[in-house]
């Protein structure tokens, strides 16, 4: 009977399962070291910290296979370029689902926007300007910023000047604030800060016709919200005297 029980045994089957294993454990780590990677290196977009996690098991080719490349056109020549098991159709699909529950659980540091957190990208008036400009339409802009905080834009500010046509993005990305206390303070609280940038007065002279016009209209816009709510507002410190202060400082 024993002698049965080791001939049902399928040692090919249990090998294979005994590599798929090991093969999972080594992406998990190869993974997780390129996540920390892909944060220390501050990638500007998920889409970027995406492929670096994705590309995390593939080894670098050496010269000699490279050069065997160009000298053979055959089959065999071009299927030795695969670089290990995982490039597999059974292990793409792992991948994906390891990919998507990575997701589902909040592994990547990404927002909802499925953009890397912008406050890694406030080391820099650079690295802010590529995540700036990676956000298409300036609604999410607005939302860009309130997840940014006005403390972290003035600490980005504070030793450099706003680049020129970066206020005026700001100001229209502004208009999309909604007139609830919390939004109101915020967008108030933002214009104050972005006062205090290195040499703001010559970033003023920079605004077009366009952009000015637009500053007038986010002032009225709060003007205009400033109505039901005055009490709830003072207490935060949000009054009419406020908003004529930032009308003087953006000369409007």
């Amino acid at each position: 009977m024993a002698v049965a029980d080791k001939e049902d045994i399928d040692f090919t089957e249990l090998e294979r399962e005994l590599e798929a294993a090991i093969d999972q454990d080594t992406r998990y780590w190869l993974q997780n070291d390129a996540k920390i990677r892909a944060v220390n290196q501050r990638v500007a977009t998920y889409d970027e910290f995406r492929d670096i996690v994705r590309a995390a098991h593939l080894k670098p080719l050496k010269k000699k296979d490279i050069s065997g490349s160009c000298s053979s056109d055959s089959s065999s020549t071009r299927g030795s370029f695969v670089w290990n098991s995982i490039a597999s159709g059974k292990k793409k699909q792992a991948s994906e689902r390891l990919e998507k529950h990575d997701m589902e659980n909040d592994v990547y540091p990404r927002s909802s926007s499925n953009q890397v957190d912008l406050q890694r990208a406030l080391s820099s008036t650079s690295e802010f300007m590529q995540m700036w400009r990676s956000l298409d339409g300036s609604e999410r802009r607005y939302a860009a910023l309130q997840r940014v905080g006005t403390g972290a834009l003035g600490r980005l500010f504070s030793t450099t000047e706003i680049p020129v046509g970066l206020l005026g993005e700001i100001l229209e990305a502004a208009l999309h604030f909604r007139a609830s206390t919390h939004e109101i303070c915020f967008v108030v609280k933002m214009l104050e800060t972005l006062t205090k940038a290195k040499r703001f007065c010559l970033t003023l002279e920079f605004l077009s016709s366009g952009e000015k016009a637009t500053c007038k209209q986010l002032l009225s816009k709060l003007n205009s919200s400033l109505q039901g709510q005055q009490q709830d507002l003072a207490e935060r410190g949000v009054t009419e005297w406020t908003l004529r202060q930032l009308h003087n400082a953006y000369r409007v």
